[in-house]
């Protein structure tokens, strides 16, 4: 398991987590991606399709980050990054972010019941 650590940050006013510092962009992709059940069942379904040899990639795109799924890692991207590259332009700004598929889906699991864990207590 990759270490991580699941903090309210009283600035920004929301949760978050903190991983490895080769693993800014999954921190970022989690946190802007992973904020439903929904959205989290539809990355896991892309796993498991993955996974069972269903096929071989599966790739997503959000808003600004992007995931390539494949069977043993998965590549999670900054989509806005990757167009000013192939245009010529270094904004200077981390392009993507590599991590095993197995360890990406216990994050987004681990990160979805932390985010239900905490609406629930701001609840009450």
């Amino acid at each position: 398991m990759i270490p991580y650590k699941i903090f309210f940050d009283d600035k920004a006013d929301k949760l978050r987590i903190s991983l490895p510092d080769h693993l800014t962009l999954v921190e970022e992709y989690l946190e802007g991606q992973v904020r439903s059940e929904l959205s989290k069942n539809l990355i896991l379904d892309r796993i498991q399709r993955v996974v069972s040899g269903e096929t071989e990639v599966s790739e997503g795109t959000g808003n600004l980050y992007s995931s390539e799924i494949r069977r043993d890692y998965t590549r999670i991207y900054n989509s806005y990054v990757e167009e000013q590259l192939e245009a010529g332009i270094d904004t200077g700004e981390e392009l993507e972010s590599f991590i095993e598929t197995k360890y990406f889906a216990e994050l987004v699991t681990i990160w979805m019941d932390a985010l239900n864990e905490h609406r629930q207590q701001r609840k009450n």
